[in-house]
């Protein structure tokens, strides 16, 4: 399996497990959005370093330098620009701030691993 496919299969996991369980919690709970938030996507993340633990990595796959560091100003980012946008419209749905979230990190993230390979 190549980098770049393991790495997109770990993302949608992340992506997909944080959009259901803040689903989930929401309407289930009164414990508020952004606790829910945190919840969801500590949740996420600990399903995909499982799977990294899990999947095959490439036998020529080489450590990048830099990349996560990059990963943990990206989930600090992404949460940031949920509970910005939660604070200031809770009228939204939490699904629209969780992917207009995730749009933003995904673009940090891309800008950021061009500036690390170059």
């Amino acid at each position: 399996m190549t980098n770049r496919v393991r790495f997109a299969i770990l993302l949608a996991l992340l992506i997909i497990v944080d959009a259901l369980l803040l689903q989930l919690l929401t309407t289930a709970t009164e414990a508020g959005t952004l606790i829910d938030r945190l919840i969801s996507l500590g949740a996420g993340l600990v399903a995909a370093l499982i799977l990294h633990r899990i999947a095959p990595m490439a036998r020529d796959q080489a450590r990048q330098p830099g990349f996560w560091p990059l990963v943990a100003v990206g989930l600090v980012l992404n949460y940031g620009v949920f509970s910005a946008l939660a604070s200031r419209a809770p009228h939204v749905q939490p699904l629209v701030h969780l992917g207009f979230s995730w749009a933003c990190t995904l673009i940090f993230g891309g800008f950021g691993l061009y500036r690390i390979r170059r």
